[in-house]
C-alpha cells in the first residue's frame, strides 16, 4: 500500500487526541485519553516486533488513537460512529483505500472481536492488551467505574461475574500476544474464579 498523505500522521494523531482530551466526559474512566495512548504504545511494540513498514504502521497508529472516538457520540455502535466522526479529517490527506484500511482496524476492536487480517489482529490484541498484563487491576477498576455509571453492573459481585465471563470467552490472535500475554491473562482468570468461589461460600 502506498501512503498518499499530504499531512504527516503525527499531526493527525495529535489533532484526534486533542479533540478527545477536550470533549470526552470525565465519567469515561476507561475509554479515555489514557486508553488511546496505551493502545497506541502497544501498537508500536507490534510494529517494531513484526518490522511493519511505514505505510501500514502509520495507519495502525492513527487507528489506535481514534478507535474509541465514537464515545464522543454514544457508547452503542461507537466503532461506526467513530469512523464517521474522523472521516472528514482523514479525507483531506488519505485515499479511500487508506481510510477503508483504518476503518477495518477500528471495526476489529468491536466485541466480540473478529479480525479479518493480520493488521486487524494486531489492533484487536492491542486494544485488550491489558488483560494479560500486571496492571490489569488498574484498568479493570477504571472499566468498573465506567460500567457503574452506565448501569451495566451495580456492585462488585456483578462485576466479578462479568470479568470471569469475558476472560473465559476472550482469546488473543497474534503469536506475540499468545506468547507474552495469554499466560498472565489465564492466571488472572483463575484468581477471579477463586475469588468468586470464596465470595459464594461466604453468602
Amino acid at each position: 500500500m502506498e501512503l498518499n498523505n499530504k499531512k504527516a500522521y503525527p499531526l493527525i494523531c495529535l489533532e484526534i487526541l486533542e479533540d478527545l482530551s477536550e470533549k470526552l466526559p470525565e465519567y469515561l474512566t476507561y475509554h479515555c485519553l489514557d486508553h488511546m495512548i496505551d493502545v497506541a504504545n502497544v501498537c508500536d511494540l507490534y510494529i517494531n516486533y513484526y518490522k511493519i513498514g511505514k505505510p501500514e504502521a502509520d495507519l495502525l497508529r492513527i487507528a489506535a488513537v481514534s478507535h474509541d472516538y465514537g464515545y464522543l457520540y454514544a457508547p452503542k455502535n461507537h466503532e461506526e460512529r467513530g469512523i464517521i466522526g474522523i472521516a472528514p479529517r482523514l479525507e483531506k490527506d488519505y485515499s479511500k483505500k487508506e481510510i477503508d484500511f483504518i476503518s477495518g482496524l477500528i471495526r476489529a476492536t468491536r466485541i466480540p472481536q473478529n479480525p479479518q487480517s493480520f493488521y486487524e489482529e494486531i489492533m484487536a490484541d492491542a486494544d485488550l492488551d491489558y488483560l494479560g498484563r500486571e496492571d490489569y487491576d488498574k484498568w479493570s477498576e477504571r472499566l468498573y467505574q465506567e460500567f457503574l455509571h452506565y448501569g451495566v453492573v451495580h456492585n462488585n459481585v456483578e462485576w466479578l461475574e462479568v470479568q470471569i465471563k469475558f476472560l473465559e470467552n476472550h482469546h488473543y490472535h497474534t503469536d506475540l500476544a499468545k506468547e507474552k500475554r495469554a499466560d498472565t491473562k489465564n492466571q488472572k482468570l483463575q484468581e477471579l474464579v477463586t475469588l468468586k468461589k470464596l465470595s459464594d461460600s461466604s453468602v
